[in-house]
């Protein structure tokens, strides 16, 4: 049996316990960076490997390769005709990870469909040992058909252009008991900008760090990571977001004695970079107080999924309500 899984530790934990495991990482930080649409794997990786290498995570087509290696292990797992299991936790990027795969799987040959078993675990698979965590693959179930349908859905929706796709999958799910599809999805519209203050939840969650003292990239990324429950960011992904804050011709955060942030791997200044200290700016405190609003002035373009976040974004996140509401109904 071949093994698909959420991330390389997983997958050494796996091999530990036995080394005749044959497991495959399908590692990918999916809250980040734009998706594109579709299940052709292939052209995603390509897509996939610019978004990484802009954000200087290494070079595109060192990065493409390695996705479409990963790619192929998928391929040939089911063109083998043996039981694949797809071992996924509970976290928003593992649903987004097995939700991919399904899709792709949707298309495939009803034999191939059967050659699926599917554990998922609720909350994270870093709590376990690798012989626990084989046994628990080794009662993985067959696929069924409703799992799978719904799964491809939350695919096209998030990799789509309108978030109010991914609330009616997220209904969907919760109606029909898919617990962790529905409360990834619902962790997924919270970084849509809030009708409040134009801020998604995680850019809130790090000025209000900042404001209690929390100072430093490692700090900040801990102490966010602290409020998710479970928790699916990597650090390079939240430099991103750090970079974000402060890229603006009106910054909402800034490096304290002035000075761009500097984002890693600028150079390899890891030493630099972790001496970095942020403050607010004004226009970052008044925003976090209630007294502006973060479409009011320029606004950096960000991807959520298949849905670029401007200042032209016609949804958002209606928090009192947990919604998603559209541009008439925010001006309403």
């Amino acid at each position: 049996m071949r093994i698909f899984t959420n991330e390389v530790a997983t997958v050494n934990a796996l091999e530990r316990a036995d080394n005749r495991v044959e497991a495959v990482a399908w590692e990918d930080p999916l809250a980040f960076g734009r998706l594109v649409s579709g299940n052709d794997l292939d052209a995603f990786a390509t897509a996939r490997s610019f978004a990484y290498a802009a954000a200087n995570w290494d070079e595109d087509n060192v990065i493409e390769a390695d996705l479409k290696l990963r790619n192929e292990e998928l391929k040939e797992a089911f063109g083998s005709g043996g039981e694949v299991c797809l071992l996924f936790g509970g976290s928003l990027v593992d649903q987004l990870r097995l939700a991919q795969i399904l899709s792709w799987l949707s298309e495939r040959s009803e034999d191939e469909r059967a050659q699926a078993r599917l554990m998922l675990v609720d909350g994270s698979l870093s709590v376990f040992e690798g012989g626990a965590l084989l046994e628990i693959a080794r009662v993985a179930e067959p696929l069924s058909a409703g799992m799978l349908g719904l799964y491809s859905r939350a695919w096209d929706a998030v990799s789509g252009t309108n978030p109010l796709a991914v609330e009616a999958v997220l209904e969907r799910a919760a109606a029909e008991g898919f617990s962790s599809l529905a409360t990834g999805l619902s962790r997924w519209l919270q970084e849509l900008p809030s009708v409040e203050n134009g801020l998604s939840i995680t850019q809130m969650q790090i000025l209000d760090a900042v404001r209690l003292g929390v100072s430093s990239p490692q700090a900040l990324f801990e102490a966010v990571q602290a409020t998710e429950a479970p928790r699916f960011r990597i650090n390079w992904e939240f430099w991103q977001l750090l970079d974000g804050l402060c890229a603006s011709e009106q910054p909402l955060l800034e490096v304290a004695g002035g000075g761009d942030f500097l984002c890693p791997p600028a150079e390899l200044a890891f030493e630099a970079f972790h001496a970095q200290s942020f403050k607010l700016t004004e226009r970052g405190a008044a925003i976090l107080e209630g007294r502006g609003n973060c479409l009011n002035g320029p606004f950096p373009e960000r991807w959520l999924g298949g849905a670029k976040i401007d200042a032209e974004s016609p949804f958002f996140w209606d928090y009192a309500n947990r919604r998603v509401v559209g541009l008439a109904s925010k001006q309403a």
